[in-house]
C-alpha cells in the first residue's frame, strides 16, 4: 500500500535550462505556449522565452506472463496535456518531489546527493483511483505492476549546464516475469520562443524540424520555419543507457547499442534505439497516432522505416533517407506538427522484485553563429549540429562516469577514486561559483557606478577526481546594451577582464590586486565577507546588463587539457544603471527619458505591450501620475525603490528575476490605467515624494 501523496511540479533551473519535472511520470508544460509567464517547460537558454517540449513521459511497453501485450504510458498525444485520471495518463504519484543538492550553500545540501540540483519522486500503476480523488485509474487491466523511483540530476558546471539528466528506476512488483521489454520518452518536441512568436493555435507547432543521431541515440528538434528573430536552437532527448539484472547469469548488465556486438556474441538480441515519429492529427498507418497498447509496443519495437520490408540494403537506404528529408524539412512548409518516441529494447526479460533503470537526457544547444538569423533556421547538418552533438557527448560522458570506454564495466585504471566501483556521474569539476553581490554606488564625483563584489568560496575546491586544491582565478563578463533583444543574453556576454595567479603558464598571470580589497567588505543583513570589487563604469542608464563572475582552475597544460570555469549562469546578475533613490535632503530633479520618446525606441519590444519610458531621480517612496494637456489622469504608478523590480510586460518578456535595478527609477509602458496605447503629443507628470510630501512636476513629449 502506498502512501496518498498529491500531485506535484518543481522546476530544475540550476543550469541554463529550465525543466518542469513532475512526481507522475511526465516532464514539461502542455500550456507553456498560453503561459509564458509561469514555469518553463524546456526552456533554453534559461529565461530566453525558447521552449523546446510541450510534454514528455515514460512509456513501459512488455508482454506479461499472461501473454497480453501491455504498454503503460505516462503522456499520450492530446491537445491539453495532462488532465488528471485521463486516458492515456495511466500511472499515479506515489511520493512527493524531494529535492537535495551538492552545493553546500544550498538548504538543500547533502552529501548523499548527485548533482547540484536532485530530484526524486516515484509513481506506479497499481492504483485504482489517482491520490487524493475519487477519479479511477484509466485501463486497469494494462496493468504491470510496476514502480518507478525518478531521479533527475542538473550541474550548472558550463560543460553541463544545457541538459538534465532523468533516471528511472523501473521496479517489478508484480509477481511474475515481464518479457521483451522496451522503455521509452514520448515526447513533443517543439522549439519556438513564447514570447516573440506570433503563430497561434496548430500554426505554432508546425514549423518543426526533426531527426536523430544514431551515434548519440538522440532525438531531436529544431524551429525550421518560424519567421519571429530569436536564437537558433535545438532541443533533444538522449538514450544514455540502461542497466538490468540478466536472470541467466545474475548479474547487472550494461544495455546500449554501443555494445551489441556483446549481446549478438550471446545469442541475444541486440540494444537497439528505434525512433518514431506521427502525426498530430491525421496521417496514415505508421504516421497516425497510436491508440493501442499493441500498436504502442509494435511502435516501440519496429523501426521506421522497417528494414525487413526491403529486398536491397540500397531500398531501405533510400527510403530511410526520404523519410528523414521529410522530418527535416516539413516545418519549411508548415506541415511539421509530428509528436516523436525514443524507445530501448529489448531487455529480455525483467523478473519479478527486480529493478531495471534507464536513463534519458534532456539536452538543448544553440546552432554554432554561421546558422544563427533567418537564413539559419532550416538548416540542418552535422556542422549545424556541432554545437548540440558537444553537449549530448557531455551528458553521455556524465552519466558514464568512470566508464571512459562506455562498455558498462570498471576496467583496469579507470578506477579513479579506487573503490573498486564503477562510479557514474563523476567528472572533473571547475572551482565553485563565487558568492556575488551588486551594488549601486557614487563615486568621488557623485557619478553613479556599479560596484561587483564577490567572496572567497571559489579558492577552497577541490577536484573531486584528482583531490587537488586547483583554484587559478576569476574572469568577469558582460553584456552589452541591446543583447537582451535576442532572448540570449547570457552567451551574448563578453569577457571584461581576468585576474589570476602569477608565475604559473596558465592564465595572464596578472595577480589579484586591482580587485582584491585590504579587508572584507560586509553588508546589512549578509553574513558573507567580500573579498573582491570591480567596479563597472559609462553603462547606459536605463538599458539592461548581464553581469557574472566564474571561477578557472589550473588546467593541465602538459596534458594539454586548458583551465575548467565555473557556472556563468549560477550568479549572473542582470542590472539596469540609473539613479539610485534620492533623500528629501538631496533637492535633485525628477526627470523621465529618453525624451522625447519616439515609438519603436531602440530597447523596446516588437508590441505596444513592450514599451520602455523611466523616470529617474525618484524619491524611495513617491507617486507618479501622468496627465494629459487636458488635465485628465492618464496613469498613476506607485514606486518602493525596496521593492520595485520592473512590474511591466517588457520585464516579462525580456529580463528575468535575477534583476537588479537602482531604485531610484521606475519604467512605464506607455499605457493608460485602461491599457490602451497614448496617442503622440505633450503630457504631463508630477511625482509626489511619499516621505516629504514634496511634489515635483515635469513634461515630456511622445512622438509617432
Amino acid at each position: 500500500m502506498y502512501a496518498q501523496a498529491l500531485y506535484e511540479e518543481a522546476v530544475v533551473d540550476v543550469g541554463n535550462v529550465g525543466v518542469t519535472i513532475t512526481n507522475a511520470g511526465f516532464f514539461g508544460k502542455a500550456n507553456v505556449r498560453s503561459n509564458p509567464t509561469g514555469p518553463p517547460s524546456f526552456e533554453y537558454p534559461l529565461n530566453s522565452g525558447i521552449e523546446h517540449l510541450f510534454e514528455s513521459g515514460l512509456w513501459v511497453g512488455a508482454v506479461r506472463s499472461d501473454g497480453v501485450i501491455t504498454v503503460r504510458t505516462a503522456a499520450v498525444t492530446t491537445g491539453g496535456g495532462y488532465s488528471p485520471g485521463a486516458a492515456g495518463y495511466e500511472v499515479a504519484q506515489s511520493s512527493t518531489i524531494f529535492s537535495r543538492s551538492s552545493l553546500p550553500t544550498s538548504d538543500a545540501f547533502t552529501r548523499q546527493a548527485i548533482s547540484h540540483l536532485d530530484l526524486l519522486s516515484a509513481f506506479e500503476d497499481t492504483s485504482a483511483v489517482l491520490p487524493g480523488t475519487s477519479l479511477p485509474m484509466p485501463d486497469p487491466g494494462g496493468r504491470l505492476g510496476m514502480k518507478v523511483e525518478v531521479q533527475s540530476h542538473a550541474w550548472n558546471f558550463p560543460f553541463t549546464e544545457s541538459f538534465v539528466i532523468l533516471n528511472f528506476d523501473i521496479i517489478n512488483i508484480s509477481q511474475s516475469a515481464w518479457d521483451d521489454v522496451y522503455v521509452g520518452m514520448y515526447h513533443d518536441l517543439v522549439v519556438r520562443n513564447i514570447n516573440t512568436t506570433n503563430d497561434t493555435g496548430g500554426n505554432f507547432f508546425n514549423k518543426g524540424g526533426l531527426g536523430f543521431i544514431d551515434s548519440l541515440t538522440t532525438s531531436y528538434a529544431f524551429n525550421a520555419g518560424g519567421v519571429e528573430e530569436t536564437a537558433n536552437t535545438y532541443g533533444s532527448i538522449a538514450v544514455l543507457g540502461a542497466e538490468w539484472r540478466d536472470s541467466s547469469t545474475g548479474r547487472t548488465r550494461f544495455f546500449h547499442p554501443a555494445v551489441a556486438d556483446e549481446y549478438i556474441s550471446q545469442g541475444l538480441v541486440p540494444p537497439a534505439v528505434n525512433p518514431r515519429w506521427w502525426l498530430f492529427g491525421g496521417g496514415t498507418d505508421d504516421q497516425s497516432r497510436p491508440t493501442t497498447d499493441e500498436e504502442r509496443y509494435r511502435r516501440m519495437a519496429t523501426p521506421f522505416p522497417n528494414p525487413a520490408l526491403y529486398v536491397t540494403d540500397g531500398e531501405f537506404e533510400a527510403a530511410h533517407e526520404a523519410w528523414y528529408d521529410r522530418l527535416r524539412t516539413d516545418g519549411q512548409r508548415s506541415t511539421g506538427n509530428w509528436i516523436g518516441l525514443t524507445p530501448l529494447g529489448p531487455f529480455p526479460s525483467v523478473a519479478a522484485g527486480d529493478t531495471l533503470s534507464v536513463t534519458f537526457a534532456l539536452v538543448a544547444a544553440l546552432k554554432p553563429e554561421e546558422f544563427q538569423g533567418q537564413a539559419g533556421k532550416p538548416i540542418d547538418t552535422p556542422e549545424a549540429q556541432a554545437l548540440l552533438a558537444n553537449n549530448v557527448g557531455w551528458a553521455r560522458r556524465t552519466y558514464a562516469g568512470e566508464d571512459n570506454n562506455f562498455n558498462g564495466r570498471l576496467d583496469a585504471e579507470e578506477d579513479v577514486n579506487g573503490n573498486g566501483v564503477l562510479d557514474r556521474y563523476l567528472i572533473p569539476e571547475p572551482p565553485a561559483s563565487p558568492g556575488v553581490r551588486v551594488e549601486f554606488e557614487r563615486d568621488a564625483d557623485g557619478e553613479s557606478v556599479v560596484a561587483m563584489y564577490w567572496d572567497r568560496t571559489a579558492e577552497l575546491s577541490r577536484d573531486p577526481v584528482t583531490g587537488k586544491q586547483d583554484f587559478e582565478g576569476y574572469r568577469v563578463y558582460r553584456s552589452n546594451p541591446g543583447d537582451d533583444r535576442a532572448g540570449n543574453i547570457l552567451d551574448a556576454a563578453t569577457l571584461i577582464a581576468q585576474y589570476d595567479k602569477v608565475g604559473n603558464r596558465t592564465g595572464f598571470n596578472n595577480g589579484f590586486d586591482a580587485v582584491r580589497l585590504d579587508e572584507p567588505r560586509f553588508f546589512s543583513a549578509d553574513t558573507s565577507a567580500y573579498w573582491y570589487r570591480f567596479e563597472a563604469r559609462d553603462l547606459k542608464r536605463g538599458w539592461q546588463y548581464l553581469f557574472t563572475v566564474t571561477a578557472i582552475d589550473e588546467g593541465d597544460p602538459d596534458a594539454g587539457l586548458t583551465s575548467f570555469e565555473s557556472s556563468r549562469v549560477a550568479n549572473a546578475v542582470r542590472v539596469f544603471p540609473g539613479t539610485p533613490p534620492s533623500d528629501s535632503g538631496d533637492d535633485l530633479e525628477v526627470g523621465v527619458y529618453p525624451n522625447p520618446y519616439r515609438v519603436n525606441a531602440a530597447w523596446d519590444g516588437g508590441t505596444s505591450r513592450t514599451r520602455k519610458l523611466n523616470f529617474f531621480n525618484l524619491p524611495s517612496r513617491a507617486e507618479i501620475r501622468i496627465y494629459s494637456l487636458a488635465g485628465e489622469i492618464v496613469k498613476t504608478l506607485h514606486h518602493e525603490s525596496d521593492s520595485y523590480k520592473g512590474d511591466t510586460r517588457w520585464y516579462d518578456d525580456f529580463s528575468a528575476e535575477n534583476r537588479i535595478l537602482s531604485g531610484g527609477e521606475h519604467s512605464w509602458d506607455l499605457l493608460s490605467e485602461n491599457g490602451l496605447s497614448l496617442a503622440g503629443g505633450l503630457y504631463l507628470f508630477t511625482v509626489k515624494d511619499l516621505n516629504s510630501s514634496r511634489v515635483q512636476r515635469g513634461k515630456f513629449v511622445i512622438i509617432k
